[in-house]
């Protein structure tokens, strides 16, 4: 690489240069020889110095700055991830029995609390959910429907914890209030630029389709996917891939959870009383908002009228996946419409990835979705003395969310990283040990503690944290 000079460097050079040839010649400052003919081409030489080491360092991953390098990839179609809209489930509610069914509509605003700063988020409901005599929540003694609800502004503001979501801007009829049972967390900032400058050069030395780089950097320059990997006789998961001839099962990281349209299921004389959805696969994060009547029973209840059944075949969680809903209890000949959510960035990446530029001859290429393992962490933690109980308590909350978000496909959980994670915390004295609670949430899994302490993650599964509960202690 060419030695860049300074005005300086150039300078002194021409002087070396100068009194070589013409010894008795006065270079000193203000002199006509040093003004025009020395200084004045000088800066015209470092500018161009400059400008040459900038191009140079523009064409690096590693030494080009913030705009040179985004450039730099969009040669290769490539663009840094994010800001990413947090989603999450808000629960409506009435303390008062339905007079009727309540239709909250799609496009109902909520906001968060005010910050000390006066400010607020706002979230925008994703579907149509309806409020009946049914919902009766016994544990909260009020009547409750669940909705998806996404940010309006992308990026980390979005994420807040439980208990933050308090107003209904879009009043309905009916409703009382609004509140989140659980943490909103999958809001994200602009990719980090040393994540950015890696994803280059992965294309950049992996760039031919058909190799698992290739795969590799060609699925993550989506902007939703934030991990995958691409199982095959090198990748270390070969397990997990089919054993198809040609079969490339690549592994993604990412969601972007769809209303799919709804469908009817009817409901047969004889056994079996399953109904295997449209879309795959199903987004079982977005349960909670499913809604699913029976043209006699009414309203369905999850775990008394029915079930959701993920496929665990080879095609689990891809496009051609069997996630289906499997009913207990109902009539011969009822009628059930069916209203629930599914990831459609699957679907959109396998598209892509189908499109004739990218593919290979004779590779039968498979988009799945990594399984979402949710840890859910209880924590016992002393205060500094000069913080606030209820500040420290969400900081710590926000923190470790944020942390056990960043993890990658088949990343192992550390019970150390986490317990660290909680202490480095401004305000944190110290963190009781071991963790009061520290396992897989019911809903994705039963992920069980190795002999050190620490949760296991499988090949095709992805940590994200669940629900974190964190108490005070003198």
């Amino acid at each position: 690489m060419a030695v860049i000079k300074s005005f300086k460097d150039i300078v002194n050079a021409m002087i070396r240069f100068i009194s070589s040839e013409r010894p008795n010649i006065d270079t000193s400052p203000g002199t006509f020889t040093r003004d025009a003919i020395i200084d004045a081409p000088s800066r015209e030489l470092e500018s161009m110095y400059l400008d040459l080491n900038r191009t140079s360092n523009a064409q690096s991953p590693d030494l080009a700055g913030t705009t040179d390098v985004e450039q730099l990839g969009r040669n290769f179609q490539l663009r840094r991830r994010g800001p990413l809209k947090t989603t999450g489930i808000v629960s409506f509610y009435s303390f008062e029995t339905p007079a009727e069914t309540i239709t909250i509509p799609r496009g109902t605003t909520v906001a968060s609390k005010a910050s000390p700063d006066g400010s607020s988020q706002q979230y925008v409901t994703s579907q149509d959910v309806t409020l009946g005599i049914t919902d009766f929540n016994s544990n909260t003694g009020r009547y409750e429907a669940d909705a998806p609800v996404r940010a309006e502004i992308a990026g980390v503001d979005g994420n807040i914890p439980p208990g933050a979501i308090s107003a209904i801007i879009d009043s309905v009829a009916g409703v009382a209030g609004v509140y989140n049972f659980n943490a909103f967390t999958n809001g994200a900032d602009f990719e980090p630029l040393t994540s950015f400058r890696s994803r280059i050069k992965s294309v950049i030395l992996g760039n031919n389709v058909g190799t698992t780089d290739g795969y590799y950097q060609t699925v993550t320059r989506i902007t939703d996917v934030l991990d995958a990997r691409v199982a095959s006789s090198d990748s270390g998961i070969e397990e997990l891939r089919r054993a198809d001839v040609g079969a490339v099962d690549i592994y993604i990281r990412g969601l972007i959870s769809a209303q799919a349209p709804s469908e009817v299921y009817i409901v047969p004389v004889s056994a079996p009383f399953e109904f295997v959805t449209s879309k795959q696969p199903i987004d079982l994060l977005a349960a909670d908002s499913f809604s699913l009547i029976g043209s006699i029973t009414g309203t369905l209840i999850e775990g008394i009228n029915y079930t959701i059944v993920q496929d665990t075949s080879k095609f689990a969680g891809s496009i051609r996946g069997s996630d289906k809903f499997v009913f207990t209890g109902l009539s011969a000949g009822e009628e059930v419409t069916i209203v629930y959510s599914y990831n459609s960035l699957i679907e959109s990446v396998q598209s892509y990835m189908e499109d004739d530029s990218r593919k290979v001859l004779g590779a039968d290429i498979l988009v799945k979705s990594a399984i979402p393992r949710q840890i859910d962490v209880a924590c016992t933690i002393r205060v500094l003395p000069g913080f606030t109980t209820t500040g420290i308590t969400t900081d710590v909350i926000t923190t470790l969310t944020a942390f056990l978000n960043s993890y990658t496909i088949g990343e192992e959980v550390q019970q150390s990283d986490v317990l660290a994670t909680i202490t480095n915390t401004s305000g944190v004295d110290d963190v009781t040990v071991p963790l009061d609670t520290f396992e897989e949430n019911s809903t994705t899994g039963d992920l069980s503690q190795d002999d050190t302490g620490n949760l296991i993650i499988p090949a095709d599964s992805y940590a994200i944290a669940g629900t974190i509960t964190v108490t005070t202690r003198a």
